[in-house]
């Protein structure tokens, strides 16, 4: 239960992949009333305080979870009890129902001034799934809603009309529709129709009437940050509605009774019991857990700060002042000290040290057993010796470190081991880029056989391509594309930026990169809040850069004198020597064709000149079922002459300098600048970045696939390949 209430409170990461594995909502939301409970104890604590007693704005609050409560408990919400609460509802009270069966709310009204036409609203609570999407668009619901007078009190505590209530709690009267073979059928996945309370149950009341806007009502939006988890499961887990209509029907009731103090006040009573909640539950949850929910309360605390610099709190500012004390002094006992890993380690420690001492190398029968059999042994002896040394130690759940500089994400072990929508997670790798993709990539290597880590963003990004384009094309997402858009040109520049400051490449600087319609594409994207906006800015400066760069980027022109594979291979002692060998052979084997080519000219004019004076003999012969032709000798020899064959001599490189220096970078240029390339190339020729193409892979064709390939040192299924127009005769 404790897990339960703060997974929809805090919204920590890991939450429960169904309604099955949620304690409040599993078993037909039976005990989502708890957080009611948990609401009412925190305001009977609340109550003691003097400065909160002595306010009565928090004895409508507290007046009104009272009644709540009773209500929203399936066990005691009868027919009787709700009759029985709206009649002894008093001058100045609020009597709020959430229907979780109907996804809809009621707020019932008793105004001190007319106390016999009381007030009534009704809203939708949560968003439908397909508008609470992984996408980067808030979502937002306006308060307060329209609000209705009837004409007759008598008319709520009717029993007809607690019989009516009790049902709409009770069950769901309609699903939203779906077609499924085409035969309509109850989306039952999909939340519940609100309609028959937001509108058919206010349309019945006779004598209705829209209550005249107040000056003192306050507008405010409510953010629905909503998550949904669904695993296979019949039912998705998602946010408590009843959580959602607690906070909105306090926002109401402070803003109406306090104007715009009321917005602090609900903030800080909303962070209050936020506090209050953690500190009852710190002793069950884990280490990260506890910081993340500390976290969100002291976001909280900074934002009402704030607000409190440009509104007076007046006669609450006591009340103020000292919540906001109580909570900074919760926060400072609950957080976990600085030392709090100090006990694990020594407990390591010790073990170690435990182990060697009883650990004995003389021991000749350990030499006799077999690896698997040793580790068996040292399983069943020595640490049965030691294991009354052994302190118990808490443990914590693995989690996926993706603060570590070390580590890099993967949408695979995402939706595979984390369970995780493609949506999200696609949008924990954009988050990744985003924040730490800079810091990963330019961490100290941690040893010489550490892996380029150019070839694993490599991974990264086709993996990201593929699903990323798949996913925001299928259901038609220009924010996700925009996102996509801006990871993608985040990693490009990056891999520039590490690439200028190599010494190595340091020419590249120089190069410009083009990506066609980059300019105009930025123009396109679909930017849902500032900081987007900021990136998206300092990408298109970034860029517009490099295109104004001297020497062509290095995808055209390649042979080109300015183009960086030019330069580079010039430079290169290496790429200059393999050059010159592939140059040697190349003379050897255009020598050893030049005497192919005198021997087959010799053997030709021994071969003629043996029949020059021969004269034709050939004839037909009968042998009484039909003729044959007979050849002569002067014929044969005359063929075997005319077929004599010498292939043509190809030389495997250009026989300009230039072309051959291009020519051997593409063979041996550094793996850093060949992911580089592919990676702008896949950008480039998206959706579909394996292009069918009308040309010659030289290391595909004889007589360059035997001559080159020596000298290839890239991967096989690498995406820009060395290619010509020209087809090999040979």
């Amino acid at each position: 239960m404790n897990e339960s209430i703060l997974n929809h409170l805090f919204l920590p990461h890991y939450l429960p992949s169904s309604v099955d594995d949620d304690y409040f909502l599993q078993n037909n939301h039976q005990y989502e009333h708890m957080i009611l409970e948990y609401m009412k104890e925190y305001f009977n604590q609340l109550e003691s305080t003097k400065e909160t007693s002595e306010l009565p704005i928090f004895s409508a609050l507290i007046n009104c979870v009272k009644h709540w409560s009773i209500l929203q408990n399936p066990q005691t919400c009868t027919e009787a009890n709700l009759q029985s609460t709206i009649m002894k509802l008093t001058p100045g009270n609020f009597l709020p129902f959430y229907f979780h069966a109907q996804n809809a709310a009621i707020l019932i009204e008793i105004e001190k001034k007319n106390v016999h036409r009381p007030l009534v609203s009704s809203w939708q609570v949560l968003l439908p799934t397909q508008e609470i999407t992984s996408s980067l668009v808030p979502h937002f619901s306006c308060f307060p809603v329209t609000t209705y007078r009837l004409n007759d009190r008598s008319q709520l505590s009717s029993l007809a009309h607690c019989e009516l209530l009790v049902d709409f709690m009770r069950n769901t009267i309609e699903y939203s529709k779906s077609y499924k073979a085409s035969r309509q059928v109850n989306e039952t996945r999909n939340l519940p129709e609100s309609y028959y309370v937001c509108q058919w149950w206010i349309q019945q009341f006779e004598g209705i009437k829209i209550k005249s806007k107040s000056n003192r009502s306050i507008q405010f939006k409510k953010k629905h940050r909503d998550q949904i988890r669904w695993n296979g499961a019949l039912l998705p887990f998602r946010r408590s509605g009843l959580w959602m209509t607690i906070k909105v029907v306090f926002h109401i009731i402070l803003t109406k009774r306090l104007g715009s103090i009321g917005i602090i006040i609900y903030k800080l009573l909303i962070t209050h019991f936020l506090t209050y909640c953690l500190s009852e539950t710190r002793s069950e949850i884990s280490i990260d857990v506890l910081i993340h929910c500390i976290r969100k309360i002291v976001r909280r605390l900074n934002k009402i700060e704030i607000l409190l610099s440009s509104i007076d709190a007046n006669d609450l500012n006591e009340w103020v002042q000292l919540t906001k004390h109580q909570i900074q002094m919760k926060i400072n006992k609950i957080l976990p000290k600085p030392n709090w890993q100090k006990s694990i380690r020594i407990y390591e420690k010790s073990k170690y040290s435990v182990l060697m001492n009883n650990f004995d190398l003389n021991n000749s029968n350990i030499y006799q057993h077999l690896f698997q059999e040793l580790k068996s042994s040292l399983k069943t002896q020595k640490l049965r010796e030691t294991s009354q040394y052994f302190s118990p130690v808490t443990n914590y759940n693995d989690r996926y470190p993706l603060n570590s500089d070390d580590c890099i994400p993967s949408i695979k072990k995402f939706t595979g081991k984390f369970n995780y929508t493609i949506g999200i997670a696609l949008t924990r790798i954009e988050i990744w880029v985003e924040s730490r993709l800079n810091q990963w990539i330019n961490r100290p290597a941690v040893s010489h056989s550490e892996k380029n880590r150019f070839e694993t963003l490599l991974h990264l990004f086709e993996d990201y391509l593929s699903e990323a384009i798949s996913h925001y094309y299928a259901i038609k997402d220009p924010i996700g594309y925009s996102r996509f858009i801006l990871t993608s040109l985040t990693i490009i520049r990056s891999m520039n930026q590490k690439l200028c400051n190599d010494p190595r490449f340091e020419r590249l600087k120089l190069h410009s990169i083009e990506i066609p319609n980059l300019m105009d594409l930025f123009k396109c994207l679909v930017l849902p809040n500032r900081d987007d906006m900021k990136r998206a800015h300092s990408l298109y400066c970034y860029f517009s850069e490099f295109s104004q760069k001297p020497y062509p980027d290095i995808l055209t022109n390649i042979n080109c004198d300015d183009a960086f594979g030019v330069y580079f291979a010039s430079h290169s002692s290496t790429m200059k020597e393999s050059l010159q060998k592939i140059r040697d052979q190349a003379e050897l084997d255009k020598q050893k064709k030049i005497q192919e080519v005198k021997q087959a000219k010799g053997i030709y004019t021994c071969l003629m000149d043996s029949i020059k004076y021969l004269s034709c003999k050939c004839t037909y012969e009968y042998n009484g079922y039909g003729s044959y032709y007979i050849t002569c000798g002067k014929c044969r020899i005359q063929k075997e002459a005319c077929d004599i064959k010498v292939n043509i001599f190809e030389c495997p490189i250009p026989s300009d300098h230039v072309g051959a220096l291009a020519v051997i970078f593409e063979l041996q240029m550094p793996i850093e600048i060949r992911i580089y390339r592919d990676i702008i190339w896949q950008f480039i020729n998206r959706p579909k970045p394996n292009l069918n193409h009308r040309m010659y892979e030289w290391l595909s064709v004889p007589p360059h696939a035997s001559k080159l390939g020596p000298f290839y040192t890239g991967p096989k299924n690498n995406k820009v390949k060395l290619l010509s127009s020209t087809k090999s005769v040979t």
